[in-house]
């Protein structure tokens, strides 16, 4: 069941980031050929173009920064609405269990953010025509490589995908303890997640600076960490990420299990 409801949020998700996507490449393919910035010859020459390029990076820097908001709004939309909402009487009513919802719509932002991201970045690096960016591209990890070692290159992805869990379940939470609220639900909900946000960044700083004490000691002028104290690093991070998300996960479940409240 978990993989028909995960088919079921890819495809009604993937109707909105789609035609984002598309727009936003088309816009960069068009600014690649229309940028305005770099127009050499007179102004007066170029009206026209330079009218034209300004309109186009106009539409694009919304859709650039259209598709980022999006993506979390999208997310936190299609869990209060599918789950706290009208439609949640008919979720609630599937024979699955409702941690079952909460990995679908986690997995599929997980998947949307990436893409996100990915299609961001592809969009700028489209326009700034960069020459063989493939070599730059090795030539940053392999830089990376040399300051971290091996291990960081897995490393850091992981973080990445732990931390991306980490704040869209304590978004999850923040709405769902939101919901237990009688009245002003959202205006709950966004109080819960600055608790729950501020809890957490002290919670991080405590644990970072109790894990990492024994590797920030020596720190002189000219101290650089080693790899092996940077591994060490990602992974007290990585482990705090994925534990808070594992009670945020717990919460959240809790709550929909045992009192939720569709009123």
């Amino acid at each position: 069941m978990l993989g028909k409801l995960l088919k079921y949020e890819i495809k009604a998700t993937a109707r909105l980031f789609l035609p984002l996507y598309a727009a936003l490449l088309v816009f960069s393919i068009i600014n690649r050929f229309l940028n305005p910035f770099a127009i050499s010859k007179p102004i007066d020459n170029m009206s026209a173009q330079l009218f034209i390029g300004i309109i186009s990076m106009t539409f694009y820097y919304v859709l650039l920064v259209g598709t980022l908001v999006m993506t979390v709004v999208i997310m936190i939309q299609r869990f209060y609405k599918n789950l706290l909402g009208d439609e949640g009487y008919l979720m609630f009513t599937l024979p699955v269990q409702p941690w079952h919802h909460i990995t679908s719509k986690l997995l599929v932002s997980i998947l949307w953010t990436i893409l996100s991201f990915g299609v961001t970045a592809g969009s700028i690096a489209l326009i700034a025509n960069i020459k063989d960016l493939g070599k730059k591209l090795t030539e940053i990890i392999r830089a990376i490589r040399h300051i971290t070692g091996d291990t960081a290159l897995f490393l850091i992805p992981v973080f990445i995908l732990t931390a991306i869990a980490f704040y869209n379940v304590m978004i999850y939470t923040a709405i769902t303890l939101g919901h237990l609220f009688q009245k002003h639900k959202i205006i709950a909900s966004f109080g819960m997640f600055c608790v729950l946000y501020f809890i957490y960044q002290l919670l991080a700083v405590l644990v970072i600076l109790i894990m990492s004490s024994a590797f920030l000691s020596p720190i002189t002028p000219d101290w650089k960490p080693t790899p092996y104290e940077i591994n060490v690093f990602l992974i007290s991070l990585i482990l705090l990420a994925a534990g808070l998300t594992t009670v945020n996960f717990y919460i959240t479940n809790t709550i929909l299990n045992k009192r939720l409240n569709l009123e």
